[in-house]
């Protein structure tokens, strides 16, 4: 049985070389072959990745593929779209995919304090899966699960909110804390949560929107006030005064009033409904058959393109986990430099001394007893290995 997992790792935030135009060639971004420049990649839209929008910053973040790279990128574009291609940031290398895991991708931001991502995989173990967060190179919350829920992290005050549909149960806890997620404090049938003024608000399993309370103690979500139900919700997200959700019955995104739920508006009607949407300043933000997107809510349901896999637009990045102004930051002392057909990549170390993936067996320790080759079963990703 194949279950979305989570890893949350924490992502340090680079600028790239500023250029006047989109790039073609990578000697046009500045200081290459630390800065690289892409025309061809894809966003990765399936196995439940999904995007996230940075509100202080102002940045949409999503999955991304190369196909000269092995490992999938998170990066992030503005909120308005890339202008000319020197506004793309890419924030991490997906690194450390093997027999046991595949990691697939973005579930969601963090906050910008920390610049950590909650990232999805696949996890094989005998049959089994679970969900685990990764900070700094060691492993959080570790949890199971069919159905991805998500959280509301405060980053201020430490604190994470989990809504995990697998226990029927949504919890708070510190951020990130190894096989603990604090305290229950709502039991029931649970699809999601999002912030609510200074509340939150909760997804129950029929559809229905209740208001719940950071600060609560043990309770049932089927106590708690019904702001709104239609059972046909699939998604969902919310402002100050409103929410939007997708609709199963009629493939269309809704607006809500609370304060008057009796009518709703029609924001989207073309046939598509996201799996996933977040709402920042009046727009919703979607993913769609390799493109970015996002349709107002105030009028009018015409989508604008934000980033396209089909364009051949170039926009320049900094190489494999490589940081800085110059995109030739790494610190050697948790990575190695590998360097092929004259491109370098930032590979981390794991626990073992050993980098998450390799090119060459000079690379592996102990000397002559690991080599690199391809890891079992990990879809082609090489390793250390006996």
């Amino acid at each position: 049985m194949k279950i979305n997992n989570l890893l949350l790792i924490s992502i340090l935030l680079f600028k790239i070389i500023l250029i006047s135009c989109n790039c073609q060639y990578d000697w046009q971004c500045g200081n290459t072959p630390y800065t690289r420049c892409r025309t061809n990649k894809t966003v990765i839209d399936q196995y439940d990745n999904r995007i996230d929008i940075d509100k202080v910053n102002g940045r949409l973040f999503f999955t991304i593929q190369y196909p000269d790279e092995f490992e999938r990128r998170i990066i992030s574009i503005p909120v308005d779209g890339s202008v000319d291609g020197n506004d793309v940031i890419s924030h991490s290398t997906l690194y450390g995919q093997s027999t046991y895991q595949i990691i697939q991708g973005l579930i969601q931001y963090v906050g910008p304090i920390s610049k950590s991502m909650v990232v999805n995989r696949s996890v094989r173990i005998a049959g089994t899966t679970a969900n685990i967060f990764f900070a700094n190179n060691t492993f959080g919350n570790e949890l199971t699960w069919t159905v991805p829920g998500n959280f509301i992290f405060d980053e201020v005050n430490n604190l994470q909110y989990t809504c995990w549909p697998y226990t029927n149960g949504i919890y708070k806890g510190k951020i990130g804390e190894y096989n603990n997620l604090g305290t229950q404090i709502y039991a029931g049938v649970v699809i999601s949560i999002r912030s609510y003024q200074s509340a939150f608000l909760i997804q129950d399993g029929s559809g229905g929107i209740r208001q719940g309370n950071f600060n609560a103690q043990y309770t049932l979500v089927s106590n708690l006030p019904l702001l709104f139900q239609d059972s046909n919700m699939g998604t969902f997200d919310a402002d100050s005064n409103r929410i939007f959700y997708t609709s199963k019955s009629d493939n269309r995104i809704y607006q809500v009033t609370l304060s008057s739920p009796i009518q709703k508006k029609v924001i989207l009607d073309n046939g598509f409904i996201p799996s996933f949407f977040k709402y920042h300043n009046n727009w919703l933000y979607y993913q769609q058959g390799g493109k970015i997107l996002r349709v107002s809510v105030n009028g009018g349901s015409q989508t604008q393109v934000l980033f396209d896999s089909s364009s051949t637009d170039g926009h320049c990045i900094c190489a494999q986990g490589f940081t800085g102004q110059s995109c030739n930051q790494c610190d050697t002392s948790k990575n190695i430099i590998s360097w092929v057909n004259g491109i370098p990549r930032c590979i981390p170390l794991g626990s073992d001394g050993n980098p998450l993936t390799c090119d060459y067996n000079y690379q592996c320790s102990p000397y002559n007893v690991k080599v690199c080759k391809e890891i079992v079963l990990s879809g082609g990703n090489k390793g250390c290995s006996t």
